[in-house]
């Protein structure tokens, strides 16, 4: 069996990049908020679903910065910006809740939100 889905394969065939874009968002961000109830409760809570979650958020942002930053994106250079802090945001949140400073996940689940309805 080789490496690639044909399933997968298949999908994004059919797929243009902003919906595929929009399906990434979407399950990160339905991670975060299945997450949300365990990082406020005050029982312990499954840590490791937590860092799944938050963790697969910070890699899809990390992740676009490359496209964002490559000097064929025709974005404007005030949308790359405001996705570049979007993105340190992000990784700054991400340390807070992992180091055990905040458990408010919320902003990214705002920002991730915000995004999928300018991918629509």
């Amino acid at each position: 069996m080789s490496g690639t889905n044909p399933y997968t394969k298949a999908q994004n065939a059919l797929e243009t990049p902003r919906q595929i874009e929009y399906r990434l968002f979407s399950s990160v961000t339905r991670a975060l908020m299945d997450v949300r109830p365990l990082m406020l409760s005050k029982v312990p809570a499954d840590t490791s679903k937590i860092a799944y979650a938050i963790g697969w958020n910070r890699d899809m942002w990390n992740h676009l910065m490359p496209e964002v930053l490559d000097e064929k994106n025709p974005m404007s250079r005030d949308l790359k910006l405001s996705l570049i802090n979007i993105c340190l945001f992000v990784n700054k949140r991400t340390d807070e809740i992992t180091q055990g400073k905040s458990t408010d996940i919320e902003p990214l689940i705002a920002i991730n939100r915000n995004i999928m309805e300018g991918l629509k």
